[in-house]
């Protein structure tokens, strides 16, 4: 009996380390004898892995392991690579000719990989439409119209692929290549994906790959990604409200505890403090008393405060509300932590307040209460 327990831990080993090995080989015709490499592409560097002799019928082949889908490239000691993407127990077959080498070849037996080839040829294609175009626009100059229409032409192709990379990830959101896709360039600076609407893409992929693949280097490091540019679109978008002259205040339309919709825009002509604040949050709950002082003394003369509530419990924001007496305008998603408006007001931490004047520009955020009441004073009397 415990001899053929045994037999049976050592196939189960025997069985997981072939599931977890990959498998390359391939052919070049036409190449002399010679050595071809094997590398795996880090997140930011590549990690040689091997390198094996091609013989004289132009044939290689590499064993490898992994857990979970790596991207790997094939290189013949040159810049010039091959990339891949290798899940565990695959098959790969490449064909290749020394001429054609790494830009045209066919592949089998690795869905993964293909998807690299299809994502590449599809965005060479691209690159070769924009650089005709561009050529075109270099000598025609002296026609304005003829530039016009090839400009937008060109911008055209480019939201083509755009378009196009996007449907590929949202079709492959749990393949690796997805993030390949995120990552391809139309140029040495220019992403395809180059919007700034464009990181909640990359935020999607992240969380779907992150439940099949939370060991990836890769994975994560798009989730880190995705994160730090929604962080800096969100300081833009707010120092652009700061630091426009004629500024346009995002609209917050919320309910208040009695189910009535009040708008922020309705107070538009008042001097207005927008606070975002929180009941579970003590920092908040030591301001509002001195916002007290302020709201009573400036209120009579036209001041309103217009307060956001970071909750999502609607008991605990009026028993807040009750508690503390606040008077003034209180409205809340109740959907903390997804709450669109601290999104668009790239609330960070709470309390979060901005002073805005009759003119609606936004004057000052997260003033001390001395400076509140030496600004809001300022504001009242011009």
């Amino acid at each position: 009996m415990k001899r053929a327990l045994g037999y049976i831990l050592i196939l189960l080993l025997i069985s997981c380390t072939k599931t977890n090995t990959f498998k390359i080989s391939g052919v070049i015709e036409d190449i002399e004898p010679g050595k071809i490499y094997l590398d795996e592409q880090g997140v930011d560097r590549i990690l040689p892995l091997d390198s094996v002799k091609i013989n004289k019928e132009g044939k290689f082949s590499f064993k490898g392991h992994t857990e979970y889908p790596r991207f790997y490239n094939l290189n013949l000691g040159d810049n010039r690579i091959l990339p891949l993407l290798i899940a565990p127990g695959e098959d790969l077959l490449i064909r290749s000719t020394k001429q054609d080498f790494p830009f045209r070849y066919q592949i089998e037996g690795s869905e993964g990989s293909q998807y690299i080839k299809d994502l590449n040829e599809r965005l060479y294609i691209t690159k070769k439409k924009l650089d005709s175009i561009q050529y075109l626009i270099h000598n025609t100059i002296s026609d304005e119209i003829r530039q016009t229409e090839l400009i937008n032409e060109y911008n055209n192709i480019i939201e083509d692929q755009r378009t196009f990379s996007i449907r590929f990830i949202l079709e492959h959101l749990t393949s690796m290549a997805s993030i390949y896709a995120i990552y391809q360039k139309l140029d040495s600076e220019i992403y395809v994906l180059h919007k700034n609407r464009d990181v909640q893409l990359f935020k999607i992929t992240g969380a779907a790959l992150d439940t099949i693949y939370p060991e990836s280097v890769h994975v994560r490091s798009l989730i880190l990604n995705a994160s730090n540019l929604e962080k800096q679109i969100r300081a833009m978008d707010i120092q652009k409200i700061i630091n426009e002259i004629e500024p346009s205040l995002p609209e917050i339309a919320l309910p208040n505890p009695d189910g009535d919709t009040i708008r922020l825009s309705s107070l538009k002509g008042k001097v207005v403090l927008l606070s975002f604040w929180a009941s579970w949050n003590q920092q908040s709950m030591n301001l509002n008393p001195r916002l007290l002082e302020i709201y009573h003394k400036y209120h009579p003369a036209g001041f309103e405060i217009y307060q956001v509530s970071l909750d999502n419990s609607r008991e605990s924001w009026i028993q807040a509300i009750q508690y503390d007496e606040l008077p003034w305008i209180n409205v809340s998603e109740l959907s903390y932590p997804e709450s669109m408006v601290a999104v668009v007001y790239n609330v960070t931490s709470l309390p979060t307040t901005y002073l805005i004047n009759k003119q609606w520009d936004i004057r000052g955020k997260n003033l001390s209460i001395t400076d509140l009441n030496r600004r809001i004073e300022q504001m009242m009397n011009e």
